[in-house]
């Protein structure tokens, strides 16, 4: 008896020696991938201490807070008050086209209960940061950067550029993505497990606010393009219930008669629907069904989507419909001043389904217009966006590119007080990081979303490769991305 007992545990101390134990949580994993500061008894925070490590960390703290003074406190705050009080927005959430979007959606719904993201990238997986040697955690680290770059700079993912991303390192997929941007916004992160509800690939985590209750994100890979995948997708997300609808940089798609299915589904279920010009053309939301409400300029789309202007939604801007300017550029205009968003509430018989009151910013980050529907401009040509060229995809199919001019600034530029007339033009400075990045405080990262308060405002950052004198060449306009079977995608 004596010797099976010593056998077993002779077997047991091998194995574990031969597959060593990895304990760090998910919440754990999360605050590494985000740069934040790890108490000293957790696996994680002696690799916080490389070079590698303190770089990466430095990078994230830079752009996220250029993200959040550019763009994402600002969107709060109009967030808070024009979709709070609605109930859909504390429902279902359906952002469809937008990948690992977590951080646009949660800074306008914070309080959805569901929240289903869909895309074409791939799923992944994050594999403990501690079981990689130093060389493979610093090359997943430096593709996480990357991949999250266009995203905390221009607000939106571009497919093209985050699939080769997303396929180099240790830290592949959306997973290492959605769990860096739940860390940043300060939630907790209690679950995550690979999903195939319906036959295509997915995750759901189940994450939660310090104190509040559990919320859900879903996030599949699948083509929701008239097809049996997007039917079996569409059934799944139609037993969730009605809700809200999202659809921010959706490359044009839902006017083409291939995402018919998708573009009706999100019309005959949501109960709010909220989008940039490129997702429903305005013509498909009718008279007496919908409750419309315009804001910003609408400006002509990029060159490669120009075919995509609607003559209706301009002339629509000219009516009682337009609500005023935004303080924060949306989807492929990444300036406020030539940014649009569509707010449609339906109907419910003769009346809204809420009255939707206009409640008092909490802690005003920008000063919004107080003009009543001021007569809007004429349309204006898109004004390039003046970005470092950071990335090596550079991004030209969805923002003019020029190259850089010497800037000697070191610290980031303040964003002017919005007006009626003059919103502040995105300029991100090239100043080299320090030798030794400075200290980092969890703090610093961290951004809990409090209810119903928004949080005091921090830094933020914008969008991908960048500006001079003369345009780099851009693709031929107008091109429509096609799936391995020829159908069109996102």
């Amino acid at each position: 008896m004596t010797r099976k007992i010593f056998l077993t545990l002779s077997l047991l101390l091998w194995a574990s020696v031969l597959s060593p134990a990895y304990s760090s949580s998910l919440q754990e994993q999360a605050e590494f991938l985000a740069g934040i500061p790890l108490p000293k008894q957790s696996n994680l925070s002696q690799l916080q201490q490389s070079p590698e490590y303190r770089d990466h960390q430095y990078q994230l703290q830079e752009q996220w807070a250029f993200c959040r003074r550019i763009r994402y406190d600002v969107m709060q705050q109009w967030g808070h008050e024009h979709l709070a009080l609605n109930p859909a927005s504390r429902g279902v959430l359906r952002y469809l086209f937008g990948g690992p979007d977590f951080l646009n959606a949660y800074a306008f719904f914070p309080d959805t209960r569901v929240m289903v993201l869909g895309g074409l990238e791939p799923v992944g997986d994050l594999p403990p940061p501690e079981a990689l040697d130093p060389t493979a955690l610093g090359a997943a680290l430096k593709s996480l950067d990357e991949a999250l770059h266009t995203s905390l700079f221009c607000g939106y993912f571009i497919t093209s550029e985050m699939k080769p991303q997303l396929a180099k390192g240790s830290f592949q997929g959306v997973i290492p993505v959605l769990f860096t941007e739940l860390a940043l916004t300060g939630n907790i992160i209690e679950s995550a497990q690979m999903i195939r509800p319906f036959g295509s690939p997915g995750v759901q985590i189940i994450y939660r606010r310090p104190g509040g209750p559990a919320q859900t994100i879903y996030y599949f890979k699948a083509d929701l393009s008239n097809g049996k995948e997007c039917r079996n997708f569409l059934s799944w997300l139609g037993d969730l219930g009605p809700g809200s609808s999202y659809l921010k940089a959706a490359s044009y798609l839902l006017p083409l008669d291939a995402f018919s299915d998708t573009r009706n589904f999100l019309l005959n279920t949501s109960q709010l629907i909220l989008q940039d010009d490129s997702g429903i053309p305005y013509r498909d939301f009718k008279t007496g069904e919908w409750h419309i409400q315009l804001f910003g300029v609408y400006s002509d789309p990029l060159p490669i989507f120009k075919r995509r202007r609607e003559a209706e939604l301009q002339s629509a801007y000219d009516t009682i419909y337009f609500k005023g300017l935004l303080p924060f550029g949306a989807g492929y205009h990444v300036n406020a001043h030539d940014a649009n968003l569509l707010l449609a509430t339906r109907y419910l018989g003769n009346a809204l389904q809420q009255p939707m009151p206009v409640m008092p910013l909490l802690a005003p980050v920008v000063a919004m217009s107080a003009v009543a529907s001021p007569t809007p401009k004429p349309t204006t040509k898109p004004t390039p966006v003046k970005i470092r060229k950071a990335l090596p995809v550079p991004i030209r199919k969805a923002i003019l590119v020029r190259t850089p001019k010497p800037i000697t600034k070191t610290e980031l530029p303040q964003i002017p007080t919005a007006t009626p007339d003059v919103a502040a033009t995105v300029m991100i400075p090239v100043a080299a990081p320090p030798s030794t990045p400075p200290e980092i405080s969890a703090q610093t990262m961290a951004v809990p979303t409090p209810v119903p308060t928004i949080p005091s405002p921090l830094p933020e950052p914008p969008s991908d490769s960048v500006d001079s004198s003369a345009p780099q060449t851009l693709p031929s306009p107008d091109p429509v991305p096609t799936t391995t079977s020829g159908k069109p995608i996102d």
